[in-house]
């Protein structure tokens, strides 16, 4: 009886610690989130935007309720990606996850380390010295070609703080169909990533679309969040569309912080909705507003 119990421990620890195994695998970095209508996803504790090409702009890229880009777990296909490519779980975290469509139907990810290399300690960060560099005017990054599981595997690092000691490396990796051959196509979307980090980055997760002159045509977009919505605790969007060339356009967007709940912005004259959203694109509050008439507050 003593020997079945002892076997029993022994098999629920096992399992406890495949569990705790398990959950610890690929954490994602809380509080990204990405908007239908602009091309970059953005991680607030990371204070980091990332480009993600003219793809995320597609209307079929935002079919499915919950739109490409996935920031809440990672799945086993891109837990086996980024054990392939000998990403240590404790020493990077992921961004997000997706599956876009386009020209080329394809898997993105991205990640970032936790931490830059300690003094006198051996090196967690990946490997570059195998990897091709590539370098211009508006900065440098590393990559490779590869291939997993049928699917070909581009793997681009960026530095985004490359000085010793301080080492911040932003990856992106594409899964793309076997018979992928346009290289240049990616490398637009890292290069892009390249100029933005260059120099004097500047965090702004907002987006202001003025697509009208400035001669009589533009008015303020006014709003406010009813009390009983306001977000107290917890990072908010508030998003503005409006029809462009007539089609429904993301005009304005601003992250809105813990109690914020008002703003004025300049935008053309006409009729815009208004969506007070999680960062998960859940809508707490919306509204239609036409800028040529008085919002009283």
């Amino acid at each position: 009886m003593f020997r079945k119990e002892r076997t029993l421990l022994v098999f629920i620890v096992l399992f406890l610690c495949f569990v705790l195994l398990s959950c610890k695998s690929y954490q994602v970095v809380p509080n990204g989130y990405t908007v239908e209508g602009d091309e970059y996803f953005i991680n607030i504790d990371k204070e980091l935007a990332v480009f993600l090409g003219d793809d995320i702009l597609k209307e079929e890229n935002w079919d499915a309720n919950t739109g490409p880009i996935n920031v809440s777990k990672v799945n086993a296909k891109c837990k086996n990606v980024l054990k392939h490519l000998n990403y240590q779980d404790t020493a990077y975290k992921v961004l997000f996850t997706g599956r876009l469509k386009g020209k080329y139907s394809y898997d993105m990810l991205a990640v970032m380390n936790n931490y830059p290399n300690v003094k006198g300690q051996k090196s967690h960060l990946l490997d570059l010295s195998t990897f091709q560099r590539e370098e211009n005017k508006e900065g440098r990054y590393f990559y490779s070609i590869g291939e997993f599981k049928g699917q070909q595997l581009l793997h681009f690092v960026i530095p985004f703080n490359d000085r010793l000691w301080k080492e911040k490396m932003v990856s992106m990796i594409f899964l793309l169909p076997t018979d992928f051959n346009d290289i240049a196509w990616a490398k637009d979307i890292v290069q892009s990533n390249v100029a933005m980090y260059r120099d004097r980055y500047v965090f702004t997760p907002s987006r202001t679309e003025i697509q009208c002159p400035d001669d009589g045509s533009r008015s303020h977009l006014d709003y406010k969040i009813p009390e009983e919505k306001i977000n107290k605790t917890g990072y908010m969007l508030m998003k503005a569309y409006g029809e462009v060339e007539g089609k429904r356009t993301l005009v304005v967007y601003r992250l809105m912080k813990p109690n914020d709940f008002f703003g004025s912005f300049v935008v053309c004259k006409g009729d815009y909705e208004i969506l007070y959203t999680t960062l998960q694109d859940k809508i707490v509050w919306q509204t239609k507003i036409n800028t040529e008439k008085d919002v009283v507050f």
